[in-house]
């Protein structure tokens, strides 16, 4: 398969269009859970192309489908819709934001371009198979991928591929990762109850303080010791006691755990450090509870997925252009969609000479030419996965 199957001129007719599209929706930035301009945008877009969809899918979200020739395959394409609270910082520009403290400063709406532009691709040539695609909202704060799960985004679905903007390499590049790509999260509290006493005859009272000390101590020794670098723990807040004389009574902490690996290795490794800090604080004589509060899984790439967006990447960019990327501890609901359906997750190069700056800052901007290539890359995902469908049904 060659790029060579791709209507040259349908893109070109398009380009005027996206890159308007994506500067109208930038120039209006909507927060989680509250994209409705946003939502209105694309669903007008969707019914000029005489694209079936639904709306207000988990509130704001969108889920349209495209028939193919193959009724009986599905390949879908998700997009995140929610911007940043932050404030778009670029002075003397057309599109910046025109909504006070929310900036699209990760990227998303050069995400929804890209998928409005497969859209618009396969509203003008039919796919050899069906197409779903997915407007997904809130990715940046509690996570819209398990909502639009749960309102049928997936149903029927054999594949799945999302991509995300990368200002650290250059437009005309791609970069995909094997295996665990994005972290998963859970945050933690740790509660501590010792015996207050007074401070010049502390042995009568249980400190926590220095309980909390030894489990931290304790949590990074494990973390060094006993796993390897898919795992990472940070300890970021510590609150206990009231005067330097007086013994506390309890010690409260907050962190993060951070992991690149499977849900089963991840529990496991959860209940080792609940362990640790129950039967260190038992050891002082303490009581030490472990409150776990999830967060989104790691985002795990399935190989023949990323194979194909490898495929498809290098027919239009060439070998040199489709690079390997490092897996990072950062997270990306994306996780969700490949926990229940094979696919990929990829990053789009945006970045050139002029315009470099690191995504969630309020001066980010996009290199537009990666618009066109990101639509090019998903319409050949198309192809090259039905042509390697035998895998998704298996």
């Amino acid at each position: 398969m060659n790029n060579s199957i791709i209507s040259e001129n349908i893109l070109l007719s398009m380009k005027d269009f996206l890159i308007d599209l994506r500067r109208d929706l930038h120039s209006h930035p909507e927060l989680g859970f509250e994209e409705f301009r946003t939502s209105e945008k694309i669903s007008s877009i969707l019914k000029s192309l005489n694209i079936s969809h639904k709306t207000k899918a988990a509130k704001t979200g969108i889920i349209a489908d495209i028939e193919g020739e193959d009724k009986n395959f599905t390949i879908a394409f998700r997009a995140d819709m929610d911007a940043l609270p932050m404030e778009d910082n670029k002075q003397n520009c057309s599109y910046s934001s025109k909504n006070k403290g929310v900036c699209h400063s990760c990227g998303h709406d050069v995400h929804m371009t890209v998928l409005t532009g497969v859209a618009k691709y396969f509203s003008e040539i039919k796919p050899p198979c069906n197409i779903r695609l997915i407007y997904q909202p809130a990715e940046e704060t509690t996570g819209g991928a398990l909502p639009m799960i749960n309102e049928g985004a997936l149903e029927n679905v054999n594949a799945i591929y999302g991509l995300h903007v990368r200002p650290e390499i250059r437009v005309g590049q791609v970069s995909t990762t094997y295996g665990a790509m994005y972290a998963s999260s859970n945050m933690f509290e740790i509660n501590i109850k010792g015996k207050s006493a007074h401070g010049a005859k502390s042995y009568n009272g249980v400190d926590p303080i220095v309980v909390s000390s030894h489990i931290i101590t304790q949590l990074h020794s494990f973390i060094s010791a006993f796993t390897d670098h898919t795992i990472r723990l940070h300890v970021g807040s510590i609150n206990g006691g009231t005067a330097g004389n007086i013994v506390a009574d309890n010690v409260k902490m907050k962190g993060i755990i951070r992991m690149l690996c499977d849900d089963e290795t991840r529990n496991k490794r959860l209940k080792m450090i609940e362990n640790i800090v129950v039967n260190t604080s038992e050891s002082f004589g303490a009581l030490g509870e472990f409150i776990n509060i999830p967060s989104y899984p790691a985002l795990i790439n399935h190989d023949e997925a990323v194979n194909i967006v490898r495929e498809s990447a290098s027919s239009i960019l060439g070998n040199e252009n489709c690079l390997e990327e490092n897996a990072n501890m950062t997270t990306e609901d994306f996780s969700y969609y490949l926990q229940r359906v094979k696919g990929a997750f990829f990053s789009l190069g945006v970045s050139n000479d002029k315009i470099n700056v690191p995504i969630h800052n309020g001066l980010f901007d996009i290199d537009e030419d990666a618009i066109n290539i990101g639509v090019k890359i998903q319409i050949l995902n198309v192809y090259n996965t039905y042509k390697n469908k035998d895998f998704f049904i298996s």
